[in-house]
């Protein structure tokens, strides 16, 4: 073989390696974008959701579990309909009024990110069986809170979108929830939520709580797998020195 084309040859195989290094080093940087890209999509949405299941799913466990001998909750009962707010004092939402009124709140907020979820659900990467269990979950949770003439179904996203504020990108704060509770046409949209912690206070079907309980922990678990997080649940009551609740 002359020198020449041995040259040659060196210099094609050395182009060859070149374009092959050049091809799996842009697929990588592909998947790691695509990578980078869901992640912070799962953060954007899912993180949020499963904080905001946590919470919610705490505090409907604590309720059942002080529904004492009596079997109330009477921390839940500082009114007796929710028109009653209209004429209450902001200082109200801050003693008396608290349990009940941070109740809704929380319940508002998972609304609000379960709608959230939804809506951007065409963007999430997390797998076409992933996405169809997610839906699934998601509407478990919705039906639970839907049952016994509980939260209607299509008041949940209504509320949930009253939580929104889109131009700062962000849910109402706490006070600003209690000072549309002072408002009696706006606080209307929001009177079977109030009415289901009412419920709850008197001991009226419990078994929904429950079934909630039992779908919130079931959503939970499917985003701590999706997204590669600890057990939420676990460590919502981890923050609060306990096991389990």
């Amino acid at each position: 073989m002359s020198a020449l084309a041995t040259a040659l040859i060196s210099a094609l195989t050395s182009v060859a390696v070149v374009l092959v290094s050049f091809l799996l080093s842009s697929r990588e940087d592909k998947r790691k974008a695509a990578r980078a890209e869901r992640q912070e999509l799962n953060a954007r949405y899912l993180n949020p959701l499963r904080l905001h299941l946590a919470e919610t799913r705490f505090r409907l466990a604590e309720i059942l579990l002080r529904t004492g001998e009596s079997g109330q909750c009477e921390d839940l009962l500082a009114i007796d309909t929710p028109s009653d707010l209209a004429d209450r004092e902001p200082g109200w939402f801050t003693s008396w009024g608290a349990y009940l009124a941070s109740s809704a709140y929380l319940t508002a907020c998972l609304f609000a990110w379960l709608k959230k979820t939804r809506d951007s659900a065409p963007y999430l990467r997390i797998g076409s069986d992933d996405d169809t269990r997610l839906s699934a979950l998601m509407l478990r949770v919705s039906h639970s809170f839907l049952r016994d003439q509980g939260i209607y179904y299509v008041l949940q996203p209504s509320i949930g979108q009253d939580m929104i504020i889109a131009a700062e990108d962000r849910l109402l704060s706490y006070r600003e929830f209690c000072e549309l509770l002072l408002t009696p046409a706006r606080r209307v949209w929001l009177d079977r939520l109030i009415a289901y912690y009412l419920e709850c206070g008197r001991g009226m079907k419990l078994d929904r709580v429950a079934d909630a309980i039992a779908a919130m922990e079931a959503l939970s678990a499917f985003l701590d797998d999706v997204t590669g997080g600890g057990e939420s649940v676990r460590s919502r009551l981890a923050a609060e020195g306990i096991s389990s609740l």
